[in-house]
């Protein structure tokens, strides 16, 4: 027993980023607990408002069968988890079956920002004692494993997380699609939706901090990061690449849903009140995602239309595929010019 045990924290700590970290936490609980439902939720940390994700759950079936839940946000949180985030307290209660729910608020730099939701039959002591430990292990290794994903400025994902986190993202979408039962409108939403990247660079950032120093441009990058993580959904992921640069990149939808998305946080930011700055415009560059794409080249593609959207104008969205089609830029396949002798 004490050498499963220490095998399971060193599993728990081997993981080398969130997502594993709490699928890691989740079978652990289960293996030495046993429980009927296990659940993650994490506070999305949305200014002015209390938005919550359920990030991942397991439910148990049967006694070899379980079901992994996905990623969604919670409209109607249960009072007892707000109550939960709000306290930083454990908040226990049993219906008169002798069903148990229990709350474990998970926090970081001493602040709730999750809670580890337990359905069960009744938990003896010694199994509460061991809960409340693999708890504490997970919130200790996450407090490392968020200081090394996040940029230490605006908190969104750092530039070193990228690749990791877009093949995370693809693999997921490509399991989702071969679990799909296929019918023709199921193929026509798949034809006409795709995974996107935007590369989103400040115009004329280096002017603001030559004008007002760069304790005011970090006000600038700060509150620009808090209005994408306001108006982005949870899924969508989003990282400073350094300076002014950020890229984004979002789970499958049409491409009139990405314009209109992109197009309305542009206008969001001409629109809002920045330190010492009257007026602030971004100028993005989009390229479409597909399972066989490398990263570099999906960047290199959304770098070429940001560029082109900076040298005709700023303030501008432009797809790469577009100003192919249109001829108004190379595509990477023609800017290739490899010798094989």
């Amino acid at each position: 027993m004490q050498e499963e045990l220490l095998n399971s924290v060193i599993k728990i700590t081997k993981t080398r980023d969130i997502d594993s970290l709490e699928y890691s936490l989740i079978s652990t609980i289960q293996e030495f607990i046993g429980c009927d439902e296990i659940a993650v939720y994490k506070d999305l940390a949305v200014p002015g408002e209390l938005t919550l994700e359920l990030s991942l759950s397991l439910k148990h079936i049967s006694k070899r069968e379980f079901e992994w839940g996905e990623r969604k946000i919670i409209k109607e949180p249960s009072s007892e988890l707000i109550s939960c985030l709000q306290s930083a307290c454990i908040i226990t209660v049993q219906s008169s079956s002798g069903i148990e729910k229990r709350w474990i608020p998970i926090n970081l730099h001493d602040r709730p920002v999750g809670a580890i939701e337990i359905v069960s039959k009744g938990l003896k002591s010694a199994d509460q004692v061991l809960l409340n430990a693999f708890c504490r292990i997970f919130e200790n290794y996450l407090t490392i494993l968020h200081e090394n994903e996040r940029d230490k400025l605006t908190g969104l994902l750092n530039r070193q997380t990228f690749e990791s986190k877009l093949k995370q993202l693809v693999e997921k979408q490509v399991l989702k699609q071969n679990r799909t039962v296929w019918t023709d409108d199921n193929r026509k939403k798949q034809q006409n939706a795709c995974s996107w990247l935007a590369i989103m660079d400040i115009d004329h950032f280096k002017r603001v901090n030559d004008t007002y120093g760069h304790v005011c441009g970090d006000e600038v990058l700060l509150l620009l990061a808090q209005k994408m993580r306001h108006y982005f959904r949870a899924s969508d992921l989003l990282f400073r690449f350094g300076g002014e640069e950020f890229v984004l990149v979002f789970e499958p939808t049409s491409l009139e849903s990405i314009k209109s998305k992109m197009e309305g946080f542009m206008e969001l930011i001409r629109t809002t009140h920045f330190p010492f700055v009257k007026t602030l415009t971004v100028s993005v560059g989009m390229s479409p995602i597909s399972p066989y794409d490398f990263p570099i080249n999906v960047l290199e593609q959304a770098d070429k239309a940001l560029y082109f959207a900076k040298d005709s104008g700023r303030d501008r969205l432009c797809f790469y595929d577009e100003l192919v089609a249109n001829n108004l830029i190379a595509s990477n396949q023609d800017d290739t010019d490899i010798d094989l002798f």
